[in-house]
């Protein structure tokens, strides 16, 4: 709830990636990409950072993995699906 833009990317974190316009196409996706960036340096797992950009990297710390979460579930399934389908 109140994610903006194409990368969904909560006010929040877009104040800390200095995302000045949440709706501008290539303003949202370049702060979504660095942000993943962020997330697989931190995580150094794409399951954990896929898993983060969904639910947020505190609930990954929190849970010590995936949270149980049934959206952030099925969010992280699809795009491991993905991920495979297209590698």
């Amino acid at each position: 709830a109140g994610a903006q833009g194409l990368m969904q990317i909560m006010p929040a974190t877009g104040k800390d990636l200095q995302l000045a316009a949440p709706f501008d196409p290539d303003s949202n996706i370049d702060a979504g990409v660095r942000y993943l960036r962020f997330l697989l340096d931190k995580f150094s797992d794409t399951k954990l950072a896929v898993a983060a950009y969904n639910a947020g990297p505190n609930a990954v710390e929190k849970y010590g993995g995936v949270p149980p979460y049934p959206e952030t579930r099925d969010y992280v399934q699809k795009v491991l699906n993905r991920i495979q389908y297209y590698d």
